[in-house]
Parts: structure tokens; sequence; C-alpha cells
């Protein structure tokens, strides 16, 4: 059953979850299966910790807000 989202809602899941799904890709491509493996089940440990969630929303937050002004 699909979560009653918010079209705004739905859009930043699915651009979080193509973030994730390729960051996955490419740590399966350089260290292979078992890194993937650990950084799910870490992943899953963080979704269950409240500090570490909110530690990982605000990097989340800092990564997706770049400054608008860059460096020459």
């Amino acid at each position: 059953m699909k979560p009653d989202l918010t079209e705004e809602q739905r859009e930043q899941a699915t651009a979080t979850a193509n973030l994730v799904a390729a960051a996955m890709a490419r740590l399966h491509r350089e260290h292979g299966e078992a890194a993937v493996m650990e950084a799910m089940r870490l992943i899953s440990s963080a979704m269950t910790d409240d500090a570490r969630r909110k530690s990982i929303a605000q990097a989340l937050l800092d990564n997706s807000n770049p400054p608008t002004e860059s460096s020459s």
C-alpha cells in the first residue's frame, strides 16, 4: 500500500531514493557486495536511533542546499 503523500513529499522521496541508489551502485562497483550490505545495515540502524537520524537528516539538508556564491 502506497503512503498518502503530497506531490512534493513524493518528489522528495523519489529524489532521495535516486541519490541513495546511485551511491549504493557506486559503493558496490568500488567496494563490493559486503560494503553495500554494511551500508544497508547502518541505514537501518540509523532509522531507529533518533540522534543519528537527525544528524543524517541535517547532513542531507546541508548537501542539498549548496552555497549560492561560488568561490573563485
